[in-house]
């Protein structure tokens, strides 16, 4: 079937829970200015890791609408859902930072595991109204891949080590990534106990613009611009997939109106590369790669560390998405806009996420 032939969703009233944080934010600019007779409303209750500047592009759009608010908070939810006639829940919100859930994990049990409990209760008391969940998770729910062959021959020699989304178990080996699990694992038990007609998202690593400095890409971009030197964990070999935030928010967007109830889909790119690359490709980027090794800082790695992540996206594919920008081509539209808005961040917000191991 071609995607023009499948059926399509049509929302009237989005609630996108963490719509200021980094992707979210993207995906509503997005949404908003595309589809004006859709409402779209953002329900984030601006933690750290989001900024309500994220969403100044559609401040006074006619078809946006604003709630500070914890998911924690159910009488606050169900009123907004009712408010606002919410008919679908885009779940974003989640504390995400690796290095974080090592150091405070129990929040991200509270945001993460409860959260979404939370929602999925403000659902069960809605559900008349409310006629599709779309779930935010991540590639890492699936824990590490254990072979790493040549990786560009990956899709004929080795496909079988990608991860599938039916096929993979989840075995998450850091604390943020089981919080995210059991949360996926929360939403399929009400898939099958309450009907719950949703569909579940896992997600590459994703770099931008609006995206807040504790993650790597962001946060070597700002060292750099005060010449400051990037601090790689360990020796830098985990490999990672990076997809550029607008490639990201053309998923979404796909899923929403084409995505199947009941379905899984991964949303990431074949292209892989290393944190030591990622760093090197900066400094480039800087055109200071004639003394890279003055550049680099060798720290101490992760407590854990994931080598590697490499999911299939055949699914996400056949709906008719893929991925357009290349990592250096995504890297200098950041860099530019991390440029162009240098008071984006208040000098406060940034104080704990530039060191190498931010803890919170």
């Amino acid at each position: 079937e071609t995607p023009t032939a499948m059926a399509s969703y049509k929302p009237k009233a989005v609630l996108l829970t963490g719509g200021a944080g980094f992707i979210a934010s993207n995906v509503c600019i997005h949404l908003v200015q595309k589809h004006p007779d859709i409402l779209f409303v953002v329900y984030d209750k601006i933690d750290y890791c989001s900024n309500i500047k994220n969403l100044s592009p559609v401040f006074r759009m006619k078809n946006f609408e604003f709630v500070k608010g914890d998911i924690l908070s159910a009488d606050l939810v169900n009123f907004a859902i009712s408010k606002f006639r919410i008919d679908t829940i885009y779940h974003f919100a989640a504390q995400t930072h690796v290095d974080n859930s090592f150091g405070n994990s129990l929040t991200f049990t509270s945001n993460n595991v409860l959260g979404t409990h939370t929602l999925l209760e403000c659902w069960r008391s809605n559900k008349e109204q409310v006629k599709r969940f779309i779930h935010v998770s991540t590639d890492e729910v699936y824990g590490e891949n254990k072979v790493s062959t040549n990786i560009r021959k990956m899709d004929q020699k080795d496909g079988a080590s990608a991860f599938e989304e039916s096929k993979s178990m989840l075995l998450p080996t850091n604390p943020y990534a089981a919080s995210k699990a059991a949360a996926e694992l929360m939403v399929t038990a009400y898939m099958h106990s309450f009907q719950l007609p949703a569909i579940i998202t896992r997600g590459n690593n994703v770099y931008g613009p609006r995206q807040y400095p504790e993650k790597l890409v962001p946060k070597f971009l700002f060292r750099m611009e005060k010449g400051m030197k990037l601090c790689v964990h360990g020796k830098g070999t985990p490999r990672r997939s990076y997809l550029y935030v607008d490639d990201a928010v053309k998923a979404f967007e796909l899923i929403l109106f084409q995505g199947e109830v009941g379905e899984v889909y991964n949303v990431g790119t074949k292209e892989e590369i290393s944190v030591l690359e990622v760093t090197k490709a900066i400094i480039k980027a800087y055109g200071r790669d004639k003394e890279e090794d003055k550049w680099i800082e060798y720290v101490a790695d992760r407590t854990f560390n994931d080598q590697r992540y490499f999911i299939s996206t055949a699914k996400l594919d056949r709906l008719g998405w893929k991925p357009e920008i290349k990592f250096d081509e995504g890297l200098k539209k950041t860099i530019k806009w991390y440029r162009d808005n240098p008071a984006h961040w208040e000098p406060e917000a940034l104080i704990g996420a530039l060191v190498p191991h931010p803890r919170r």
